[in-house]
C-alpha cells in the first residue's frame, strides 16, 4: 500500500489477525484512531513520510510490535506509552518536528477547562461528593477519566501535555522526545521542571501501563 494517495485509515484493523507486516509510507495520512493499533500480529508498521503530527497513545497496545519507522512526518515526540511496546527492537524518527526548540509550543499553555478540573475533584474525592452527582454527570465522567502519565492519579480529559526527551539512546534514537500528558496544573509544573528523563537501553523492566513517577523510582 506504500504511495498511495491514502488520507484516512480504517478505524478499527480487528479483522486482519494475522497481518505481520504493513507498509503505508509516502501516502497522505494525517491522523490515526485509537482503533487502528488492534492488529494483534503486526511486527513491522512503517508509517514514514505521511502528514502525521501525534500518535496515540494506544500504540501500546501493539504488544507484538517490532519495527516501527515514523521518519519524515510532523511528529513533535512520541506518546509516553511508547516506552510499554517491551517486543519493539527498532525506531526511526528522522526528520520529523523533533528540535527543543519546538517543545513549548506542543506543550500545554491554554489551562484545562473548568468542567474537567471539577471533574477531577469529585473523583478525587468520590466518597464522599460522587453520590450528589447527576447520572449523566457520572457516565460523562467515566467515559473521559484516564490515567496520569505523570503522577498516576486521575485525569479527565486530555490532560496538560509536557514534553521530554530521555538521557540515554533508546531504541536506537539518542534523545528521544516524549509527550506526559499531566492531570492538573500542579503536577504539570512539578514535572515540568524536570530536564529530560533517565531511562537506560536494555532494561529488563517492562514499562507498561508505568507512569513517569514509577520510571523515575525504578531507574533510582
Amino acid at each position: 500500500m506504500r504511495n498511495n494517495p491514502i488520507i484516512q485509515l480504517p478505524i478499527d484493523m480487528s479483522g486482519l489477525p494475522k497481518l505481520v507486516e504493513l507498509n503505508l509510507s509516502f501516502c497522505l495520512i494525517h491522523y490515526i484512531s485509537d482503533g487502528f493499533f488492534s492488529l494483534p500480529a503486526i511486527e513491522d508498521l512503517n508509517l514514514s513520510y505521511n502528514h502525521l503530527t501525534t500518535i496515540p497513545s494506544s500504540i501500546v497496545n501493539l504488544s507484538t510490535l517490532q519495527h516501527l519507522n515514523l521518519d519524515g512526518n510532523q511528529l513533535p515526540a512520541l506518546p509516553f506509552s511508547v516506552l510499554g511496546l517491551a517486543k519493539l527492537q527498532t525506531l526511526q524518527i528522522k526528520n520529523n518536528f523533533t528540535s527543543k526548540k519546538l517543545w513549548s509550543e506542543y506543550s500545554s499553555k491554554s489551562p484545562m477547562s473548568l468542567k474537567d478540573m471539577c471533574a477531577k475533584l469529585v473523583l478525587d474525592f468520590e466518597v464522599e461528593y460522587h453520590s450528589y452527582c447527576s447520572d449523566e454527570l457520572n457516565q460523562w465522567m467515566s467515559r473521559n477519566v484516564s490515567t496520569c502519565e505523570c503522577c498516576g492519579g486521575n485525569m479527565v480529559g486530555e490532560g496538560l501535555v509536557i514534553v521530554r526527551s530521555i538521557m540515554e539512546r533508546t531504541l536506537g534514537v539518542k534523545g528521544l522526545p516524549l509527550s506526559l500528558r499531566s492531570c492538573s496544573l500542579t503536577c504539570f509544573y512539578e514535572y515540568k521542571r524536570m530536564k529530560n528523563l533517565d531511562y537506560r537501553e536494555g532494561s529488563q523492566t517492562s514499562f507498561q501501563g508505568l507512569t513517569l513517577q514509577q520510571l523515575t523510582m525504578i531507574e533510582q
